[in-house]
């Protein structure tokens, strides 16, 4: 139909984005921290894999592609703008938490040596 619109979901998608890289950050971490310590090494290799690939490629691609979301967001006429700030927020927050940390771990290298 003739000027009809739908509603985007840009916004939505930005928030949504956020917690679920957050939640799977915590279960990763969780697996980490509740592990046996006589776990067998194919279960301590898997976990600690599972932690590494959510916090240096999924967690940081899903909070980068969020606040873009949340961006495209705010630029959209029919889209709920306080999601996509509220994503923009949650998102940046998180990629700025986590550039600081490689930050603080980067400056430790050396000093123990």
């Amino acid at each position: 139909m003739p000027g009809v619109g739908t509603k985007s979901t840009f916004g939505e998608w930005s928030v949504v984005l956020a917690l679920a890289a957050l939640a799977t950050g915590a279960i990763a971490i969780t697996a980490l921290i509740a592990m046996p310590s006589d776990a067998s090494p194919l279960l301590q290799n898997s976990a600690t894999g599972f932690f590494a690939a959510v916090f240096f490629l999924a967690g940081p691609l899903a909070h980068l592609t969020g606040a873009v979301f949340g961006l495209m967001a705010l630029g959209r006429q029919n889209d709920n703008r306080v999601l996509g700030l509220a994503g923009i927020v949650v998102n940046g927050a998180s990629l700025a938490a986590g550039v600081f940390m490689l930050w603080a771990m980067a400056s430790t290298f050396g000093a123990f040596s």
